[in-house]
């Protein structure tokens, strides 16, 4: 009867080691496919927020454009009215300048 007992006790044993290794084994698949899964998720948040920081820009690049545009072409048409001056009138003003100038010096 005692070596039965002992016999049932290390069949039990036995058991218990060998459920142990079967969580132990398990635990270490659930662990390796959590690391997986949260790589795979931290992928897919990683390239949804860079998606959209790209449209973000691209829209706010877009808008300046749009906004920039005609000031742009405002100054264009300055730009050339001031290239495109009549020599007349920049002669007046050239005359006004010296003029200036030597009445300037002159009451020194």
């Amino acid at each position: 009867m005692a070596t039965e007992a002992i016999s049932k006790i290390k069949e039990a044993e036995n058991t218990a080691a060998a459920i142990l290794e079967k969580a132990i084994e398990s635990s270490k698949s659930v662990i390796k496919n959590a690391e997986i899964q949260g790589e795979s998720q931290y992928d897919s948040l990683v390239n949804k927020a860079e998606e959209e920081a790209k449209t973000i820009k691209e829209n706010a690049t877009l808008e300046g454009r749009v906004k920039t545009e005609p000031i742009i072409r405002l100054g264009d048409e300055q730009i050339s009215k001031i290239i495109n001056i009549d020599q007349d009138k920049f002669n007046s003003a050239v005359n006004l300048v010296i003029e200036r100038i030597v009445n300037f010096n002159g009451n020194s």
